[in-house]
């Protein structure tokens, strides 16, 4: 008899896991990266993935931006006022979720425009967020707009990534909704 785990626990697991994908797959990128620090871009990970946690649990995925910044700070060394920028930055990403849910988490999945759409909002306002902060802590605008423009690359990986996973069967989808359809599926069982 197989042992059935709660919703929770299923959530619980499910974040774990995109938090380790994430964590280990930033860590790659911001190793790469400072090992080329004269290169006029950054690459990161944590938009796709926090565009597929919104998806699948709300705003739950408001801790991968989090752990996103902290992790990118932590590896190339960042200081503190890094670490605000990035971690508050990065939540700003939350925004997009009044999108997700005034549109409706299906409309956005099903259609492929909306989803585009939607994992370039996701990194944009993560870009920006970044650059508002930079700014409140005293920066120039001229820091704020390297937020951005040395980050257009993460936005588009973003919606690349997002592209291919909502082609896969459940990744970009609300779990809820997922689980009630494969329990469907399978009958009831």
């Amino acid at each position: 008899m197989a042992r059935q785990i709660s919703f929770n626990q299923y959530r619980t697991v499910d974040l774990l896991f995109f938090s380790l994908i994430m964590a280990v797959c930033e860590t790659g990128v911001m190793k790469a990266a400072t090992a080329f620090p004269y290169q006029p871009y950054v690459l990161s990970v944590v938009p796709a993935v926090v565009c597929i946690m919104y998806m699948r649990w709300g705003a739950w995925g408001i801790l991968h931006s989090i752990l996103g910044g902290i992790v990118a700070c932590f590896v190339s060394k960042g200081t503190a006022a890094q670490y605000v920028i990035y971690c508050l930055g990065n939540i700003f990403s939350a925004v997009s979720l009044f999108f997700l849910y005034k549109l409706g988490k299906e409309k956005v999945r099903e259609n492929v425009v909306w989803t585009l759409l939607y994992a370039a909002l996701v990194a944009l306002l993560m870009q920006v967020g970044r650059g508002i902060v930079a700014i409140v802590l005293g920066n120039s605008l001229g820091v704020a707009l390297r937020f951005i423009l040395t980050d257009l690359l993460s936005g588009l990986f973003s919606v690349v990534v997002v592209w291919i996973c909502r082609r896969l069967d459940g990744v970009f989808e609300d779990q809820k909704t997922y689980l009630l359809r494969i329990n469907r599926e399978e009958g009831g069982a």
